[in-house]
């Protein structure tokens, strides 16, 4: 039983960082599209993750934790070597939460303050999480080169938490707000396909152990499989959001300017009731 331990554990660990990126992914990318929407719409975005961003960052708390009590030689080796890109989340994820609570008693310009403090710490916090895992991923090599990898993959998150947000705000909201989120999720998934793309042309260079498996033929054609699912993915995001554009429902004002389309409604007017 003991030999299976370090596997439970690292499933476990592994399932609490699947659990956070997903539920927590979503409201930060909110938080990064508060600068492209109005002061009311930014309230309604806001409002939308209400209830769930705080409970969702105990994921990574979990995750953390259990690093710490399963492999604590690791936990050492890895906290040591992202010690500033840990800390430049932590100060993110400070600034977001105090700005979540306190653009919600403020008014008029210290409200817009408090809104871009929001938008400043889910972006670092974003941002900085990607980098440690391009960090991760090279092994925690010095140099240039590798700290730009780094960069491209924390660019490359913020991409993909923009995708998960947007798409969160078309499931909860309508108007205007449903209507640009539509929008938002196209430029998501364009600027995550890049990411995606430049991320998979470098990291077998920077990675050795990375490009023996990648290039590893035969058995190499099994994971072809992860970026043949990935495009798929893609494209049936791209042609979903493609649809929601061309309904004339989309913004909630088809329903009144064109009732034909919608069965058991009627155009009302004058003397008519609902």
């Amino acid at each position: 039983m003991n030999e299976w331990l370090p596997v439970i554990f690292m499933v476990l660990m592994g399932g609490a960082v699947l659990a956070y990126v997903i539920l927590d992914g979503y409201d930060l990318g909110v938080g990064m599209l508060m600068p492209a929407a109005s002061h009311e719409e930014q309230s309604i975005m806001v409002s939308s993750i209400g209830p769930f961003w705080d409970a969702n960052e105990t994921w990574l708390v979990l995750g953390i934790g259990i690093l710490l009590a399963a492999f604590p030689q690791a936990h050492g080796v890895v906290l040591g070597a992202l010690y500033l890109p840990v800390v430049a989340m932590l100060v993110g994820l400070m600034f977001r939460g105090v700005a979540f609570e306190m653009r919600i008693k403020a008014s008029g310009w210290h409200q817009e303050l408090w809104n871009w403090l929001f938008w400043a710490g889910s972006f670092v916090a974003s941002f900085f999480q990607g980098v440690m895992l391009g960090r991760y991923i090279t092994g925690f090599e010095a140099g240039l080169g590798y700290w730009l990898f780094a960069f491209v993959v924390g660019g490359a998150l913020c991409g993909g938490y923009v995708l998960m947000g947007a798409t969160w705000l078309i499931l909860k909201t309508e108007g205007g707000v449903r209507a640009k989120a539509i929008g938002w999720a196209r430029w998501g998934l364009l600027w995550v396909a890049l990411g995606v793309a430049l991320v998979s042309l470098a990291t077998p260079m920077v990675s050795e152990t990375v490009r023996d498996k990648w290039f590893d033929f035969p058995r190499t054609l099994w994971l072809m499989i992860l970026p043949a699912a990935t495009i798929a993915c893609g494209g049936w995001i791209w042609r979903s959001t493609g649809r929601l554009r061309c309904w004339p429902g989309w913004t909630g004002r088809g329903i009144v300017s064109e009732p034909h389309r919608f069965p058991g409604r009627r155009r009302q007017g004058p003397g008519r009731s609902p």
